[in-house]
């Protein structure tokens, strides 16, 4: 752990109780299957954003649960987000944006709501501006906003505004998230007591995967660019790993697991119901009319292509290098009866 200059000489309680303060209890990656798989026999808590339905359909077919529901903040609506999350159960739910105290207000009585039914459940409320820090009492944790928002926390407010508060760190990649943890949790001269940091996520990995690099604690990484095995499930995979390392060295990932690692999951691939049209991606030719009977490809991009041949599949697939995310194959099923 690393201190500024002028606070080395601290108590050992002092440090034990920094030390506690930036253990997260979670580290959260949002995602559809087979991503969350990955990243769920990792130890990491896996979930989405409450209008992503392709993933909900694939969480309900492994019956992976829902470890942290995020609200859909480009369109929020809290009665929508409320339904969502009594229909998911989910371990960690994040309610929405207070831009005003008064949004903050309506935020704290929907998370009392919740509580009632779910005390088990963190629920984060994430302000938007200094006045709405205040508004949200402590038994709720603030989502401290550091990633893709439009509006900073270090925009509106000081570390010291959340210092002694229980905080989840939301997005930007594992470099800046400890940049944030360090300010919110170091010794300070006037003694402040540090943030408590619940938990944190991030979900960047497939920006990099797409260009054939990996996340490490020395920056991006292109050494497998080239490599005809790499995939884009795999890099994120080896991701995955590389920042679990990382938070294990910093003391931060969390002790114990919010979930059975011993549960065994395998992904099994689209099937023919995922299909929205029987016309072949590549030609247009009806998919169920050949032979051999349709190919059924998922890409990285979260699409599903129906071809009716073997050569439309490969040619559609390399002409506009769709990276499949079920190993390195097509997934072949056979034409119905």
């Amino acid at each position: 752990m690393s201190y500024s200059a002028h606070s080395t000489a601290i108590s050992a309680d002092s440090a034990a109780e920094i030390r506690a303060a930036r253990q997260a209890d979670y580290v959260a990656f949002l995602h559809r299957v087979p991503f969350a798989i990955d990243a769920f026999s990792l130890g990491y808590v896996t979930g989405f954003r409450e209008d992503c339905t392709y993933q909900q359909g694939q969480y309900e077919t492994l019956e992976l649960g829902v470890g942290m529901l995020d609200n859909d903040f480009r369109n929020p609506d809290l009665e929508r987000y409320i339904d969502r999350f009594r229909e998911y159960e989910p371990r960690v739910g994040v309610l929405g944006d207070a831009y005003s105290v008064e949004d903050a207000r309506g935020y704290v009585r929907a998370a009392r709501d919740l509580q009632a039914s779910y005390p088990e459940s963190e629920l984060v409320i994430v302000p938007k501006c200094r006045e709405a820090i205040d508004a949200i009492p402590e038994e709720l944790v603030l989502g401290y906003p550091r990633g893709y928002s439009d509006q900073l926390a270090h925009e509106f407010s000081d570390p010291a505004d959340w210092r002694g508060r229980r905080v989840h760190i939301l997005g930007a990649s594992p470099r800046k998230q400890v940049n944030a943890i360090e300010a919110l949790t170091r010794p300070t001269l006037s003694g402040d007591p540090p943030a408590d940091i619940v938990g944190l996520d991030w979900n960047g990995l497939h920006r990099g995967a797409q260009f054939g690099e990996f996340w490490s604690a020395d920056g991006w990484d292109d050494s497998g660019r080239d490599a005809d095995h790499v995939t884009i499930r795999k890099l994120v995979r080896h991701s995955l790993g590389r920042i679990k390392a990382f938070w294990q060295a910093q003391d931060i990932w969390p002790e114990t697991q919010l979930h059975d690692e011993d549960v065994d999951l395998e992904y099994e691939g689209p099937t023919l119901s995922d299909l929205s049209s029987a016309a072949c991606e590549a030609c247009g030719a009806n998919v169920w009319t050949t032979d051999r009977g349709p190919f059924v490809a998922e890409y990285d991009t979260g699409e599903i292509y129906g071809y009716c041949s073997y050569d439309c599949y490969f040619e559609h697939r390399t002409q506009n290098r769709l990276e499949e995310i079920v190993d390195e194959h097509s997934v072949y099923m056979p034409p119905p009866p």
